[in-house]
């Protein structure tokens, strides 16, 4: 490769490196002293590297082994004293240790020991237990108890002796969304839902995942980058592993999805802005003159100028979406825990896009609800109404219908609250629904209508996703790159998500009410 182009990766890759060695130090200085021990590891051995698509993976490989080598430096040369007879317990464990700066390394290092080397310590050495008893209730020799033991003391002597440090994670957590996206023809709702619901208002587990993407780590590692003992960790690194959104294998721990970094995500919003004005120049040329022939030939005639934006907004950039993916090569996707899907993570960040959701669900005759919400415009979400509730979209169908009497006690309860969330009106009797309803001829007349539009705008997301796939490949660690590459039907969202925050920023499009739902919809088969 040559020296221009090493030079320049390098110094884009700088912040990254920052970035990294911020999250496994617990000070700026000591991460900008590791930052450039990396940075001039790499200027030593770029010779070395022929292939600039291989830098990032040259980079992570690079700065794993300085880090490993820089841990190694940082060990302390105080010795505490722990004594080697195991049997004697005549005076209490902790009281052995003089100095209360040596009580605190104590108990930082039982939790840092795994399950089996920590059960034995506190059973022996803090419940009493004699090794015979202690055999009896973790159901092993005496043998392996005092093997046990033994091992457990001399890591524990080794670990006090060195200086560790915890990671920008403990104290500066980040967010991570977990999106999923079906193979057609294998939908697993319920499958689907326990493997997002894990992830979901569980910091933990989505740091765990963030901890274990560029490297792969061992649980104390884990636990001093999140700040957590590692009991607590068990748990969800088990679930994780069952979800198979983390592999364990040879001791140590690796995230088994695609993550969009903040890093990745902020060069990926630079280098594609360009193309994402183009899609809101699109639609603002479509809201300034074809609006009034939406109206004029009878689609959605009562809805307000904004929330017919909206919804026009919500059908060509998700009908552009649909085609890009018909046209797009077929998702690889795995089974993670018996649901085939491909899944990804995306770490949250200030000023990101935010994000959508979309879903269609259908009653038995085939008529649907569309529903897609975008975080930048609300907080309520259509999607997670509907979701998983089939009474709740067949009443909805059936109003929709025309059907107004002959519902059971349970289905008026739910009437009330669908009158509640502005979803139906009730005039005397009547009932009809707020939505826009549209009969599955109708609906494919106004696609052919907004034909045009939509074409345009499919064609800009495949060069904007060609663009997020490459800069993905570069982010993504070594042994994620081939899930990186075929990621890019997940990339297309940002086509979405980004123009609709350009457009409420601008103000093309005003935020709406809670009760009010303009990218929601219905067809009826």
């Amino acid at each position: 490769m040559e020296k221009e182009m090493s030079d320049r990766l390098i110094t884009e890759a700088a912040k990254i490196i920052f970035t990294y060695c911020r999250v496994r130090t617990g000070s700026k200085e000591d991460a900008e002293d590791l930052s450039q021990d990396i940075l001039v590891e790499l200027l030593k051995t770029r010779d070395s590297l022929r292939d600039d698509k291989a830098f990032y993976g040259f980079m992570w490989a690079v700065a794993c082994n300085v880090y490993k080598n820089w841990c190694k430096k940082h060990r302390r040369f105080t010795e505490a004293k722990l004594d080697e007879n195991i049997e004697d317990k005549s005076v209490r464990f902790v009281e052995r240790f003089e100095r209360e700066e040596d009580i605190g390394l104590l108990y930082r290092e039982l939790g840092l020991l795994g399950k089996q080397y920590r059960e034995a310590t506190v059973l022996y050495y803090f419940d009493g237990l004699k090794v015979s008893e202690i055999s009896k209730t973790l159901g092993i020799t005496q043998s392996m108890v005092k093997f046990l033991l033994f091992k457990s003391r001399k890591i524990l002597k080794e670990g006090m002796n060195m200086e560790k440090t915890r990671g920008n994670l403990s104290f500066n957590p980040s967010g991570l969304v977990i999106s999923i996206r079906h193979s057609i023809g294998n939908f697993n709702p319920e499958g689907a839902h326990s493997i997002w619901a894990l992830c979901e208002d569980n910091l933990l587990a989505q740091n765990i995942l963030l901890a274990c993407y560029n490297d792969r780590c061992t649980v104390e590692e884990i636990s001093l980058q999140t700040g957590v003992a590692v009991p607590y960790l068990e748990r969800d690194l088990k679930k994780l592993c069952e979800k198979e959104l983390l592999i364990h294998r040879s001791g140590k721990y690796e995230t088994a999805i695609v993550i969009f970094t903040k890093e990745f995500s902020e060069e990926a919003y630079v280098k594609t802005l360009p193309l994402q004005r183009k899609i809101v120049e699109i639609m603002g040329k479509f809201f300034n003159e074809r609006l009034t022939e939406i109206k004029a030939a009878g689609f959605c005639a009562d809805l307000d100028s904004n929330s017919l934006k909206w919804l026009m907004t919500r059908i060509i950039l998700m009908e552009s979406l649909s085609r890009y993916y018909s046209s797009a090569m077929a998702m690889v996707s795995k089974k993670y825990d018996g649901v085939e899907a491909c899944i990804w993570g995306v770490e949250e960040y200030s000023n990101a896009p935010g994000s959508v959701l979309n879903i269609q669900p259908e009653n038995a005759n085939g008529d649907s609800i569309r529903c897609a919400d975008f975080s930048a415009n609300t907080s309520v979400w259509d999607c997670y109404y509907f979701d998983r509730s089939q009474n709740r979209v067949n009443i909805v169908l059936d109003i929709a219908r025309g059907k107004s009497a002959g519902f059971s006690e349970n289905d008026l309860s739910e009437i009330a609250e669908l009158i509640k969330r502005g979803f139906v009106r009730k005039n005397g009797s009547v009932l009809s629904l707020t939505l826009p309803i549209f009969t599955y001829e109708q609906y494919q007349k106004l696609l052919a209508f907004l034909e045009y539009d939509i074409t345009d705008i499919t064609k800009i997301i495949r060069e904007t996703v060609s663009i997020f796939t490459d800069i993905l490949v570069q982010h993504a660690p070594v042994f994620m790159k081939k899930e990186a590459e075929n990621s890019n039907p997940h990339n297309a969202f940002q086509c979405v998500l980004v123009p609709v925050k350009i457009m409420l920023d601008n103000g093309m499009l005003r935020h709406t009410a809670e009760d009010e739902h303009p990218t929601t919809y219905v067809i009826l088969k």
